[in-house]
């Protein structure tokens, strides 16, 4: 037995692999990784009533298991993926054995992290193995010896005083105590004449043959030799078989990462680094634990120990504990504050690629299945985070900056928790986290301000100042100059609610003065945050006016010294309430539940290759209930494509009224987030000022954000 060695000398998760009929344990299996589990076929034969030494492929079946961790247990289905059945007709077979008998099953979602996969050792000759009873309990075992190996069939007697190897048995792991590690499969009782309690198992050496040959190798830990051949290997033993490991703490760091990992040692000396090295290559959070022991003995061994995990891309960024306790303060959160983690995700990683279904089910489902630590949005999505690196390039100083998943956790400290007590809680945990990684506490600082900005800004409720323009053409023929000549009605809403300034709404006006008056409104705006959000102006018009081209009026006038068109200068929006209302309550109760998830769904494209008709265009827009969309189909087909996507309530669209096919503008904002559009393509407009040639589009954006009120657009005055 090496230093380390799994608690209680049980090779936990225990696997149940249940019958269909009764829900009784017919075998048991091992855990593998990715979410697969390997047990014999004639366990899933059992499992499913039939013969148990059918050749035959079950078909696409799935089968109920029971998964018995440290400290939770976790039942779901498992879909059969590979079936290798018994095989009677091999050559050179004794009058009880068979080759094959293997199946391997995948979970249908994750487990959780405490669930991972045990080593797999080769089975030789004199091991004393352990066997457990399908039912998975701790205490229903049975001790032997392995007598006999081949390579092919590995026999077992039983020992005295031991409970025998029954049916129930079949498909578990044959443990070796010795090795830490599994070594085979339990297959069959041998039925002889005589008091020796004789069975026979798969030794690990024909399940990886036999996986191979199926195809599914991958799934296949590395056996103890193969871990040398690990690219790190070679570099983590010369760092373990150093100074450090001279040092008076050196046991202490030891006992401290078998402790985070859940595992016993023993009470005297210290494990050789290569028994350590191979924990770190076996162990996905092993290497953060060793790096949190290490950081108060040697900062400089402790940046060696990261750079090695991030040159050779060990996934895993936290610590057992680091993990556990994120998990909890997450799950803390209530119903309404964890369904505004996607967007505080997305705020933080903005230009990350990130799935759509992995910001799913957040809110009441956020805490796991049962509540009993099973697999649930925040695992998934901690998961995904720990593999990104971001930001976390080293600086000038050596020093990494801050990684994703730290600044996704600022953002949601910021946006996220109701109170200043669990506010605090997730900021003393990133800083933990911070200097065990080395990251400079100035950089985290930086990403807390980028959060607290965000939360004050508009993706948090505090909605930018506007002022919203009711623009509508006057109708017949231009006057003398031809200009077309519209109607104007402004309000000004600065927080206080919406207030009409606007005097003369009838008269007719071109469009400078319109701009002039629509700056002037502007202008008589209050600023509460000079350091938030510049001001929105919102143009709301008819289905036949959203390509008004109001975002290059320029304002007429003496005072108006620089020619920079409206659109320049603040955000300009057009909003269409009309389309809207066409279809009804329905399709507003669509558009209002369709912005509450505009910072978890996944923009959709609308272009003549994925959509080129209208019901292909219906078919993008019903598919989910998707907030952003954006549109680069032929001229004659946009004004069509564009009403349809505000008749279904998508709150925010843009297309480019310029007409040039790829559009230029939808390409320059495909990585902006959906929040961040107005600001993005204002910015745009005055690049166009700059550099027409380089940006030649027109963008225009049509915004309804559901939760700010439009004025009502009846006269005032019954007369008129």
């Amino acid at each position: 037995m090496g230093w380390f060695h799994p608690r209680g000398s049980a090779p936990r998760p225990a696997v149940s692999i249940l019958a269909k009929d009764d829900g009784r344990p017919a075998g048991a299996g091992v855990l593998l990784p990715r979410q697969h589990l390997l047990t014999c076929a004639h366990v899933v034969n059992s499992a499913l009533g039939k013969d148990m030494l059918a050749p035959d492929h079950p078909g696409s079946v799935t089968v109920s298991v029971r998964i018995h961790g440290p400290e939770h247990t976790v039942e779901a289905d498992a879909e059969l993926t590979a079936w290798i059945p018994p095989r009677r007709d091999d050559g050179g077979l004794g009058a009880f054995e068979w080759n094959g008998d293997l199946a391997v099953l995948r979970l249908a979602g994750a487990l959780p992290s405490a669930f991972e996969p045990p080593r797999w050792h080769p089975m030789a000759r004199r091991q004393f193995v352990r066997a457990w009873h399908g039912s998975g309990e701790p205490g229903v075992f049975a001790d032997a010896e392995v007598s006999e190996c081949d390579g092919r069939f590995g026999y077992f007697d039983g020992a005295e005083r031991t409970l025998d190897i029954e049916p129930a048995y079949s498909g578990g792991p044959l443990w070796s105590n010795e090795e830490s590690a599994v070594v085979g499969l339990v297959t069959a009782k041998l039925r002889v004449r005589g008091e020796l309690r004789r069975a026979w198992g798969i030794p690990w050496q024909r399940v990886a043959r036999e996986l191979r040959h199926a195809g599914v190798d991958h799934l296949l830990p590395r056996p103890d030799e193969d871990v040398r051949d690990h690219p790190l290997y070679g570099e983590l033993t010369a760092l373990l078989d150093g100074p450090l490991s001279l040092s008076e703490g050196w046991v202490r760091c030891c006992r401290a990462v078998a402790r985070q990992c859940g595992l016993d040692h023993r009470a005297d000396g210290a494990p050789s680094a290569d028994e350590f090295a191979r924990l770190l290559l076996t162990r996905g959070r092993a290497l953060p634990a060793l790096v949190e022991a290490v950081r108060p003995t040697s900062e400089p061994i402790a940046d060696d120990l990261l750079a090695l995990g991030r040159r050779h891309g060990l996934p895993k960024l936290l610590t057992p504990g680091e993990y556990e306790r994120l998990l909890r303060q997450l799950r803390a959160l209530p119903p309404a504050s964890a369904a505004g983690v996607p967007g505080a995700v997305r705020a933080a990683l903005s230009l990350a690629a990130l799935p759509g279904a992995l910001l799913a089910g957040f809110g009441g489902g956020a805490r796991g299945v049962d509540g009993n630590g099973d697999s649930g949005p925040f695992e998934a999505l901690i998961a995904h985070l720990e593999g990104l690196y971001g930001d976390s390039a080293p600086t000038g100083d050596g020093r990494l900056a801050v990684p994703a998943l730290l600044r996704a956790v600022e953002f949601v400290a910021a946006g996220c928790c109701p109170t200043a007590a669990e506010r605090a809680e997730l900021w003393a945990w990133s800083a933990a986290v911070a200097r065990r990684l080395g990251v400079h506490d100035a950089a985290l600082r930086d990403r807390r301000h980028d959060a607290e900005q965000w939360a004050r800004g508009a993706s948090r409720g505090s909605a930018p100042p506007r002022v919203v323009a009711k623009l509508s053409s006057c109708g017949g023929a231009p006057v003398s100059d031809g200009e077309e000549r519209y109607r104007l009605r402004l309000w000004c809403d600065d927080g206080d609610g919406l207030r009409q300034v606007s005097d003369d709404s009838e008269r007719p006006r071109g469009a400078e003065e319109a701009a002039r008056e629509i700056l002037d409104a502007v202008g008589s705006l209050r600023r509460p945050d000079p350091a938030g959000p510049r001001f929105v102006i919102e143009l709301v018009v008819d289905r036949d006016a959203l390509e008004v081209p109001a975002d290059s009026w320029k304002p007429a006038g003496a005072g108006a010294l620089l020619p920079v068109p409206l659109g320049a200068p603040y955000p300009l929006v057009v909003n269409c309430p009309e389309l809207r209302e066409l279809n009804g309550e329905a399709m507003l109760d669509q558009w209002r539940e369709r912005w509450a998830r505009l910072d978890s769904e996944e923009p959709v494209h609308i272009d003549d290759v994925t959509a080129p008709d209208p019901e292909a265009v219906c078919g993008l827009l019903m598919e989910r209930l998707t907030a952003h969309v954006t549109v680069d189909v032929a001229a004659h087909r946009r004004a069509g494509v564009v009403q349809m996507c505000l008749a279904a309530g998508v709150p925010v669209v843009l297309w480019d009224r310029s007409g040039q096919p790829g559009s230029p503008a939808v390409r320059h904002a495909a990585e902006t987030r959906a929040r961040e559009l107005p600001e993005a393509i204002r910015r745009y407009r005055t690049k166009t000022l700059q550099r027409p040639a380089d940006y030649p589009g027109r963008p225009v954006l049509a915004w309804a954000d559901a939760g700010r009120a439009l004025p009502r657009l009846d006269l005032v005055d019954p007369t008129e």
